[in-house]
């Protein structure tokens, strides 16, 4: 992960501040503490930000300090909590130009698995169908494809981050709740994920002033 082949005195400063608080960090490990940092707080971040008394600025400040230390210290890039959310608006939107004709945002929670707690907007389409003046007439009202998209697959990674392992876990659609949100469960059909997966949140290219 880190772009330097030894362990920098910049390094050791930091490990060495670290230490005042109690804790005690083996230098050619503070690439991958930091990692972890970051990586706890993204999912912290999409999983409880509309509970009650989320820490916002705490999270957002944190992953920030932490992206900008790592850029200083030469350790490859991790998201801000801006770059966390412009992620995840990226899943929400990924379906949008596979909808025909009219579309609409449903708001869905996923239930289990690596996305557990997570709430966010999908796009699918606004209108039933099939519609009942059609071929398939006889079929309106069972709202085949009104709604959030029926399965959706989404990124994960697992493992430590120094060799983490990466692939994707599908997401069947359930019926929408009382409260609007349509649940998201792992689909049964598919292998189960590793138990530690967790979102796997790209960074965007960084680039060097």
């Amino acid at each position: 992960m880190s772009t330097t082949t030894a362990v920098s005195p910049a390094v050791e400063k930091a490990v060495g501040a670290i230490a005042r608080g109690g804790e005690q960090i083996a230098p050619h490990l503070f690439d991958l503490h930091l990692a972890e940092i970051a990586d706890k707080a993204s999912c912290s971040l999409l999983r409880d930000r509309f509970r009650d008394g989320f820490p916002h600025a705490a999270h957002h400040e944190l992953l920030s300090t932490v992206a900008a230390l790592r850029a200083v210290l030469g350790f490859s890039p991790t998201p801000t909590a801006a770059e966390v959310m412009d992620w995840q608006d990226r899943q929400r939107t990924a379906y949008t130009d596979a909808a025909s004709g009219p579309t609409a945002q449903y708001p869905v929670v996923f239930v289990d698995g690596p996305y557990r707690g997570v709430e966010m907007a999908l796009t699918g389409p606004a209108d039933s169908y099939p519609k009942a003046d059609g071929p398939l007439g006889h079929l309106a009202g069972l709202g085949w494809i009104a709604g959030p998209p029926a399965s959706i697959p989404l990124p994960i990674v697992w493992g430590d981050t120094a060799r983490p392992g990466h692939g994707t876990v599908r997401y069947a659609r359930g019926e929408a709740l009382a409260d609007g949100l349509w649940p998201f469960t792992v689909r049964l059909d598919d292998p189960a994920p590793p138990t530690d997966a967790r979102p796997h949140i790209t960074v965007p290219t960084v680039r060097e002033h």
